[in-house]
């Protein structure tokens, strides 16, 4: 599965949430380095937060 595109000028993607390369529709959480497992759920709706997931993963927006 492939990393998240980083920000214009990163080297590398930050922390957080980003669509899950595998499920149209879904959000999956990066650790800076890889994917976290068992992270990947329902993209939130325009404006709803996005909780952190258990177990104390990184929790970020994920990018418009």
């Amino acid at each position: 599965m492939s990393a998240p595109t980083p920000a214009p000028g990163d080297d590398r993607p930050r922390e957080g949430y980003y669509p899950d390369p595998s499920i149209p529709g879904y959000v999956r959480c990066w650790n800076g380095a890889s994917w976290v497992p068992g992270t990947s759920r329902p993209a939130p709706a325009d404006g709803e937060p996005l909780a952190p997931p258990p177990g104390g993963a990184p929790a970020g927006a994920a990018p418009a």
